[in-house]
């Protein structure tokens, strides 16, 4: 193996094997746990390697059976999509105008868009509530959507605006002369070729809104509009937790996110690689 690569290659290839070990292990246990008896999984040593016959699916049966799980996903997919299409449009309009105009306005705009970013979502979280209670939108889905579009729009705009610095001008100049309008041409013209950055952005927001737990643990008190997080948490009780039930649940909550990133993994490694040369 030594003549095959350098010894450089082999540490890097041996520090790059733990720490995708090490990023990887939790996700394991979780679905190890899933699989275990609450006896096991609360016993002194915990198996790394669990006994086949202790292994069954009734942890999984719990969460679904027991639990509105299936509720639960569908509040958080209709949070997750509608922010996401509301933070794109508003990120994809923003970024465009961020690259293409230069002014102090535009700077400004920018330099608040990047500071908003820095700010923790529990730090917004409480004059968002006030905000919302004012209005009457506590436990309102629609409050949701726009607590994750405030709170995703900022780094999906720059994503954006990187992407569109890298898409030149005369192509814009060129739609305009043959009539197009400035919002023709950022539809028709630079939209299909920011398509890589689009879907970038787009998993992103879509994964910021999927996990989500401060706004939707705030905003929401009804069970029948808890999202997945909040659901989880409902496993923790006074007097004890399901382990298995609760990893069975993450695990589930997993398989929608793993298989939106194996079908636009190209778009996002492209996307944010192109987004990021600018």
């Amino acid at each position: 193996m030594q003549g095959i690569i350098s010894g450089r290659e082999l540490r890097v290839l041996l520090a790059t094997i733990v720490v995708v070990g090490l990023i990887l292990f939790p996700i394991y246990w979780m679905v190890v746990t899933a699989h275990l008896p609450t006896t096991l999984v609360l016993s002194r040593t915990p198996p790394l390697l669990p006994p086949l016959n202790e292994m069954s699916f009734d942890a999984f049966g719990r969460a679904l059976l027991r639990r509105p799980f299936l509720v639960w996903m569908g509040n958080t997919l209709i949070v997750a999509i509608g922010s996401t299409v509301l933070s794109l449009v508003i990120a994809t309009l923003a970024g465009y105008s961020l690259s293409r105009y230069r002014s102090k306005m535009q700077e400004y705009s920018g330099l608040a868009l990047l500071v908003s970013k820095m700010l923790p979502g529990s730090l917004i979280v409480i004059p968002f509530f006030i905000m919302a209670s004012r209005a009457g939108m506590i436990d309102s889905r629609f409050a949701l959507i726009l607590a994750n579009t405030s709170v995703g729009v900022p780094f999906a705009t720059w994503m954006m605006k990187g992407y569109f610095d890298a898409i030149p001008r005369e192509i814009d100049a060129a739609a305009t002369i043959d009539g197009c309008s400035r919002l023709q041409a950022l539809w028709y013209v630079v939209m299909p070729i920011a398509r890589p950055g689009l879907t970038a952005a787009a998993i992103y927001l879509f994964i910021v809104a999927w996990a989500d737990f401060v706004f939707a643990r705030t905003l929401i008190n009804s069970p029948d509009l808890w999202t997945l997080t909040t659901g989880l948490a409902s496993f923790v009780g006074e007097h004890g937790v399901d382990w298995p039930g609760l990893m069975a649940a993450g695990t589930l909550s997993m398989v929608p996110i793993f298989i939106l990133f194996v079908l636009l993994e190209p778009y996002l490694v492209s996307g944010m690689a192109a987004g990021a040369v600018k």
